[in-house]
């Protein structure tokens, strides 16, 4: 009796390397880290379970297989992780220039002496008075909101802003450093900046 072997039998005992699978599945979920930054983490996941995977199934081919759909996942999840990085760093780069700008308007309304202006806005948006024709008409029959103007318009560093305001220039802004870019509940932003306003007199004088 004779037994014929070939090689073109498989491996009985190879089997799939279940990282081929977890790889593939993080993959299909990995777009939800380009819907919000807080899903970040599962590109981040895919790329080790690949990386391990993929070290695992070449180096014991004889025992596992599926290292095509692993490379698949593991790439997959990297390009979204650099789209979703590309994203946030522009959406910071679009909202830090929004504030800056919004910074050298408001500075405006108090050179301006448009105080109330000014005071909306510091505040939240749903509590902003649209109608910019009765602004001061608003203010003045509110008492309210009045006195929280005076109050906030009384703490540093606006009382020196509005008592040397004839002593700098809006235009003149120094951004210093991004310090924060908070994303708040509600699709609301919080942005953090420090800046440097140069006085004329004194020549080196600066309101940070």
């Amino acid at each position: 009796m004779s037994t014929n072997h070939s090689d073109s039998l498989e491996n009985p005992y190879q089997s799939f390397h279940w990282a081929a699978i977890v790889t593939s599945v993080i993959a299909l979920t990995a777009p939800l880290c380009l819907v919000t930054p807080a899903f970040a983490f599962i590109p981040v996941l895919g790329i080790a379970v690949g990386v391990f995977g993929y070290l695992t199934i070449s180096s014991k081919p004889e025992i596992y297989y599926g290292i095509k759909l692993t490379i698949i996942g593991t790439m997959t999840s990297l390009l979204l992780l650099v789209w979703s990085v590309t994203g946030i760093i522009k959406t910071s780069e679009y909202y830090y220039g929004v504030a800056f700008d919004n910074t050298i308007k408001w500075l405006t309304y108090l050179k301006e002496d448009e105080l109330p202006a000014a005071h909306q806005v510091m505040i939240s948006v749903e509590h902003r008075q649209r109608d910019a024709q009765i602004l001061n008409q608003y203010y003045d029959n509110n008492k309210g909101i009045y006195d929280d103007m005076l109050s906030q318009f009384a703490k540093p560093p606006m009382n020196l802003l509005l008592a040397k305001k004839d002593k700098w220039n809006p235009q003149d802004l120094i951004l210093v450093e991004d310090v924060e870019l908070l994303d708040l509940k509600k699709n609301k932003i919080r942005v953090t900046q420090h800046y440097h306003l140069p006085l004329s007199d004194p020549p080196d004088g600066v309101i940070s």
